[in-house]
């Protein structure tokens, strides 16, 4: 009876192992798919006044945005585990008002805007099959924003770069259409602005300041696409 018990035992066990190897290859090739994200984004910073006074804050906004991404799903061997390499993009982006306040020498003119948009990435996710049609995975890679910056602002970036991460999971169709939901975070690097020198004040020659922070990017995404 013990011998029966264990060759039911390894027969099962070889059959489970056999369906989860096999359910790696099914995540194989090329996809696409269109992405639906809602994000927050923060700036953690400071800025210095032409006295030399600094203050620190931060500030941020919520957005949603429409996207796409596109990878390439490698098995890795005869286990469980893959590897995708892709890219994604987010249309869009957060803006954030800076008020100078009131004063002599300020008004609306002083103020300013910085817009960050139209997020992509580059990525590797390793991944782990659960079954033939669901699997999770997590990922990292470069980052790039566009920023667009007017009002009182003499000078800034045009981008900025950093690192994203996530973790999503993934489940599939026998057709190959999926659906994947994510959630991860952008970290770029630091960003500085340097003021406009106050010219409706003439008496002073004084430049404006300078102000410097690191965006923060965290997000939500629904992926709907077809695997190939």
């Amino acid at each position: 009876m013990k011998k029966l018990r264990m060759i039911v035992f390894i027969l099962l066990a070889s059959f489970a192992t056999t369906s989860v190897i096999a359910a790696g290859s099914d995540f194989a090739g090329p996809y696409v798919g269109v992405r639906l994200t809602v994000a927050g984004a923060v700036v953690d910073g400071s800025a210095s006044n032409s006295s030399a006074e600094t203050t620190n804050g931060a500030i941020g906004g919520i957005f949603a945005a429409t996207g796409g991404e596109a990878g390439y799903t490698l098995p890795l061997g005869d286990s469980p585990g893959f590897i995708t390499v892709g890219g994604s993009f987010i249309s869009g982006g957060a803006t954030f008002a800076i008020d100078a306040g009131a004063g002599a020498g300020r008004g609306d003119t002083n103020d300013a805007t910085i817009e960050i948009k139209d997020h992509w990435s580059a990525f590797i996710a390793p991944g782990f099959a659960l079954s033939d049609s669901s699997a999770v995975y997590i990922k990292g890679g470069y980052a790039h924003a566009d920023v667009k910056w007017e009002g009182d602002i003499q000078s800034g970036p045009n981008y900025i770069e950093g690192f994203t991460g996530a973790v999503g999971t993934r489940a599939m169709t026998a057709a190959g259409l999926f659906i994947q939901t994510e959630a991860g975070v952008n970290l770029y690097d630091d960003v500085n602005f340097n003021r406009k020198a106050n010219g409706s004040d003439t008496s002073t020659t004084q430049s404006g300041g300078t102000a410097n922070g690191r965006p923060m990017v965290a997000y939500g995404a629904i992926t709907i696409g077809m695997k190939f």
